[in-house]
C-alpha cells in the first residue's frame, strides 16, 4: 500500500536506452522537472532553502552541490521523476535521512538529489501486526507513533537516523538478537524501479528481488515504503553506564564473557563504545533488557566494573534510545570490520586502539576524535535471517563482533589525513584478527567507510544472486551508472557492460 497518494497522471512508458556518454551538466533538466512536478517540488540553487536542504546530511563530509533538489510528494511524482532522469540520462542520488557520512551515498554534485522526506508516515495495522513505514522518515517518528499502541519494530538504535538507509544497509537493532536484523523483519518493499514502474517485493511476489534488497543498498530501485513486523515491547530496563578509559581491558574481558555464554539471554542487548582519544569521556555501555527487569543476570560480567555514571532504569525503549548522545563534531568517517570474539583478540584490540601511532595523527587536527564500537552478534540473529527467506549478506552461523571505528573532526582540510589514519587503524585490527584465526570477512554497510568494498564481502553466492537480480530488474544499470554513490555491486562482476 502506498503511503503517499496523488492524482497526477503518469507519463506513458517508454523503452529505456542509455547512451554511451552521460550528460555532463544536469542543470538543464531542472526547469523540465519543474514543469513535470511543479515548482514547489524542485528546489534550485537560487532559492532560499536550497543551502539548508543541500547541507541537511548529518555529516558535513556529505554536503554537496546538486544541480537541484527534487522533493516528490507522492509515489506518482517519484515515478515521473525517475522516468525523466533515466530518459535524459541524468545522474542522481537518493536521500532518506542522510545520516551516512559517505560523501555521495545520499548527496551529489552536478546531478539531482531526490529528497524522500515527504515519505514519512507510519501506519500501524494491528490485525496484521505490521506497520507500513515511509522510507523518508526517521526512527524517532516511527517509534513515537507505535508507542501509542505499545508496540515497536526492529529499527535503528539512534533515533535521528533515517529509515531507508538503515534498512537497506541491513540494520542492527537492540531487538536483533531476539528478532533478527531490520532487513529480515521487512514483510514488503514497495519500490520504484529504473523504468519508473511501481512494484512490490515480498515472500510471494518478486522473491528474488525481496532477498536481494536485504543488504542491497541503492542498487535496485527507490523504496517508498517498508512493511515491518511489530512486536509488543514498550517498557524495558536500560540506559548507559559510564566508565573511565582505564577500565577498557576489563570491559573487553566482560564482553568476551557475555558473548561466550552457551545459551545467551536474547532479551539482553548492548553496545560498548570507548573514546580512546578522550580520557575525559572514557567508555560508555549502552545496554537494554527488553523487559522491565532490573539488573538482569545476562549483564552480570559488567556489574563488578566500577562506573563513573549510570542512567539505567525502567523506561520505554524509545526513551532509552533517545538518551544516547553523539559528540557535536561536524565531520565523520566510519570503518567496519568483523571477527569472532576471543579473549586474545580483545586484548590485542585494546592495545591497538589505545597505543597505535594513528591516534596521534587523528588528535593532531582540530577536534580530532576517535570512538570505537563493539557490537556483539548472536547466532540467533543469523538463524532468523535464514528462516525468513535469507538475505544478501552471506553471514556465517557463528557468534561474532561487528566492530566500528568512528572518527570525528572539524576542518575539511583534514579529510584525507583522518580517512587514511582511520583506515590504517582498521587494517591493524583486521590483520590482528586474521593472525588470531578469528577474522570474519563481512563488513557491516551501516558502519562502513565510502571506499570499503562492502558487497564484495557478502560472498560468491550473494554477489551472484544480486547480479542476476540487477540484470532482471535494472538491465540498463541505471542504479549502477546514474546512481553512482553508495556501496555498489562489485565492478569485476559487470561483465560486458563495463563502466
Amino acid at each position: 500500500m502506498a503511503l503517499r497518494l496523488c492524482s497526477s497522471l503518469l507519463f506513458a512508458g517508454f523503452c529505456l536506452a542509455l547512451p554511451s556518454t552521460y550528460l555532463s551538466n544536469s542543470t538543464n533538466i531542472c526547469p523540465q522537472l519543474e514543469v513535470a512536478l511543479g515548482n514547489a517540488s524542485i528546489i534550485s540553487p537560487t532559492e532560499t532553502n536550497y543551502l539548508s536542504l543541500s547541507t541537511e546530511n548529518w555529516s558535513a563530509t556529505a554536503w554537496k552541490r546538486p544541480s537541484c533538489i527534487a522533493r516528490p510528494s507522492c509515489t506518482a511524482d517519484l515515478q515521473r521523476l525517475v522516468r525523466h532522469l533515466t530518459r535524459k540520462n541524468i545522474p542522481f542520488a537518493i536521500r532518506s535521512g542522510g545520516h551516512s557520512p559517505s560523501p555521495f551515498a545520499a548527496n551529489i554534485d552536478n546531478g539531482v538529489l531526490i529528497d524522500m522526506s515527504s515519505f514519512n508516515q507510519t501506519i500501524y495495522h494491528p490485525h496484521r501486526k505490521v506497520a507500513t513505514v515511509g522510507a523518508g522518515g526517521k526512527w524517532l517518528g516511527v517509534y513515537n507513533e507505535l508507542d501509542r499502541y505499545n508496540v515497536t519494530v526492529v529499527g535503528g538504535r539512534v533515533v535521528d537516523v533515517g529509515v531507508g538507509g538503515l534498512i537497506l544497509g541491513c540494520g542492527l537493532s537492540y531487538l536483533s538478537d531476539l528478532y533478527g536484523l531490520t532487513c529480515d523483519n521487512v514483510v514488503n518493499f514497495e519500490m520504484v524501479l529504473a523504468d519508473g514502474s511501481l512494484t512490490n517485493a515480498n515472500a510471494n511476489h518478486n522473491q528474488d528481488l525481496f532477498k536481494a534488497m536485504k543488504g542491497g543498498a541503492n542498487n535496485f530501485g527507490i523504496v517508498t515504503t517498508f512493511t515491518l513486523k511489530t512486536y509488543a515491547i514498550n517498557q524495558v530496563w536500560g540506559g548507559i553506564k559510564f566508565y573511565s578509559l582505564e577500565q577498557l581491558p576489563a570491559l573487553f574481558a566482560a564482553m568476551q564473557e557475555y558473548q561466550s555464554k552457551p545459551k545467551k539471554d536474547l532479551y539482553a542487548n548492548l553496545m560498548l563504545q570507548a573514546f580512546t582519544t578522550n580520557a575525559s569521556v572514557g567508555a560508555v555501555l549502552n545496554m537494554v533488557y527488553l523487559k522491565p527487569v532490573v539488573n538482569a543476570s545476562a549483564f552480570a560480567p559488567f556489574y563488578s566494573i566500577p562506573t563513573t555514571g549510570d542512567t539505567t532504569k525502567i523506561q520505554s525503549l524509545t526513551q532509552m534510545m533517545s538518551g544516547q548522545q553523539v559528540p557535536p563534531l561536524p565531520r565523520w568517517d566510519w570503518f567496519a570490520t568483523s571477527f569472532r570474539p576471543t579473549e586474545s583478540i580483545y586484548q590485542k584490540i585494546a592495545d591497538i586502539v589505545t597505543k597505535a601511532p594513528e591516534l596521534a595523527t587523528i588528535q593532531s587536527t582540530a577536534g580530532g576524535s576517535l570512538a570505537i564500537g563493539v557490537q556483539p552478534i548472536n547466532t540467533n540473529l543469523i538463524r532468523i535471517g535464514n528462516a525468513q527467506g535469507g538475505n544478501s549478506l552471506g553471514l556465517k552461523n557463528v557468534n561474532q563482533t561487528w566492530f566500528v571505528l568512528d572518527a570525528g573532526w572539524i576542518s575539511s582540510e583534514a579529510d584525507t589525513m583522518i580517512h587514511n589514519a582511520t583506515r590504517a587503524l582498521n587494517t591493524r585490527i583486521r590483520e590482528a584478527s586474521k593472525a588470531e584465526g578469528v577474522y570474519e570477512p563481512y563488513e557491516f554497510m551501516n558502519d562502513a567507510s565510502w571506499d570499503q568494498d562492502v558487497i564484495n564481502t557478502y560472498g560468491v553466492e550473494g554477489k551472484r544472486n544480486m547480479r542476476q537480480v540487477q540484470r532482471k530488474y535494472d538491465p540498463n544499470m541505471v542504479f549502477q551508472k546514474l546512481v553512482s554513490g553508495g556501496w555498489k555491486l562489485p565492478k569485476d562482476d559487470y561483465g560486458g557492460y563495463g563502466y
